[in-house]
């Protein structure tokens, strides 16, 4: 299969099937050579960042609505929009493999169809974008309404240069395990944290023990909650397990670390990757099986919209609803609350999430007397500190302390 039917194959699984894209397209992509990867990885990812723009292209020129389109023939029309509407690939090579591509897929009858609606895009291009808020949205490929929730938590300037940021490529972010050279650049506040453009240098790091693939916002969280051998801490919303196996580290593999999650398969899967020596359970954090327990540390990295890694998870945008952060606030605001009981006296808790949205970071911890941390790059927001990649070069993380 074409390289072009396979990106819109992984496409359709994206935005119909709910796949993550930063799997599928690693899984999907194993029988392709180098060349043909990164190609594909380049169109889905910049299809998901440039899909409400495609839309409208598709939409001026195409004789059918685009919700009445089979779905193999809408996901390639948008692979071919993106070739040429934002990759800048040559107009013929485009509509040929968006034609040849819709028949490897099963539909050959359809190849007229999708011949006629790209060579009317080609021809075309992009209807003006409007002024205002909306051309605003539009460019920074996300709804009026997902641009006005962060403008609420950043001010439009913050909005924009945050939004624009995550429509960028992000290098590989890497933790050193133990003392190893790595390869790639340290990122300046965040000690361990190193960036890297070199794939096969990373996969070989990773594979002599030496590193794990993290983003430096997620090492961040881990030196923030400061632990040290010998203390008693806990994980509570722990999988996939790369905090959890950095506060591990950082413990020096001494003392008790207990790591939780709600989903039974989840917590599995990263007790396999943690390796020996932390206790993992599955528990709900809003009614932690750990009442009786007192804990140095607590780390609370709460389940979010994610909206801070779109340059990862470009998809995002298009999954959120304008109720889901207000709805994820609540239930955050629910695990910070049965987790404070938790800490010892002059204990720590760190509460962090991966997005910016005000609803899941500064009104979550409104009131419990939080704290930024201190010693890390970014910019306080509330009573956090929020790294972002037009700040710092990393995904959106909010990262606020409580002690007791």
């Amino acid at each position: 299969m074409s390289s072009r039917a396979v990106a819109g194959e992984i496409l359709d699984r994206i935005i119909r099937g709910g796949a993550y894209s930063n799997v599928v397209v690693r899984t999907a992509t194993t029988e392709l050579g180098d060349l043909d990867r990164r190609f594909v990885q380049r169109l889905v990812f910049g299809a998901l960042r440039d899909l409400l723009r495609i839309d409208r292209a598709l939409a001026a020129v195409s004789t059918r609505p685009l919700p009445r389109l089979d779905p193999v023939v809408l996901s390639t029309l948008r692979i071919g929009g993106e070739e040429l509407l934002f990759a800048r690939g040559a107009p013929h090579a485009a509509v040929d493999g968006a034609v040849t591509a819709v028949k490897e897929r099963g539909m050959p009858a359809a190849a007229g169809f999708v011949n006629a609606v790209l060579r009317a895009v080609a021809g075309t291009g992009e209807a003006a974008i409007p002024a205002g808020a909306e051309g605003t949205a539009l460019r920074l490929g996300v709804a009026p309404w997902l641009l006005d929730q962060v403008t609420a938590a950043m001010g439009r300037a913050g909005a924009e240069e945050f939004l624009a940021a995550s429509n960028t490529e992000p290098a590989i972010g890497i933790r050193r395990r133990g003392r190893s050279p790595v390869p790639g650049v340290p990122v300046a506040g965040i000690g361990g944290a190193f960036l890297c453009d070199d794939a096969s240098a990373v996969a070989e790091a990773v594979a002599a023990g030496h590193a794990i693939v993290t983003d430096p916002a997620s090492v961040a969280v881990g030196l923030a909650v400061a632990v040290a051998p010998g203390m008693v801490a806990a994980d509570l919303a722990a999988a996939p397990g790369g905090k959890t196996l950095h506060l591990w580290d950082a413990m020096d593999h001494r003392g008790v670390l207990v790591a939780a999650d709600l989903h039974q398969r989840r917590a599995r899967r990263a007790a396999q990757r943690t390796g020996p020596g932390i206790r993992w359970l599955v528990a709900d954090a809003v009614h932690p099986a750990l009442r009786s327990a007192r804990f140095d540390r607590v780390l609370l990295d709460a389940p979010c919209t994610g909206l801070g890694t779109l340059r990862r998870r470009p998809e995002i945008r298009h999954r959120v609803r304008p109720e889901s952060a207000a709805e994820a606030g609540r239930r955050q605001r629910a695990m910070l609350e049965a987790a404070l009981p938790l800490l010892r006296a002059g204990g720590r808790l760190v509460y962090s999430v991966c997005t910016v949205l005000a609803e899941e970071t500064v009104e979550v911890v409104a009131g419990l007397g939080a704290r930024p941390p201190e010693g890390l790059p970014g910019e306080r927001l509330g009573d956090g500190l929020l790294l972002a990649p037009h700040l710092t070069g990393t995904d959106g993380m909010f990262i606020a302390v409580i002690e007791s």
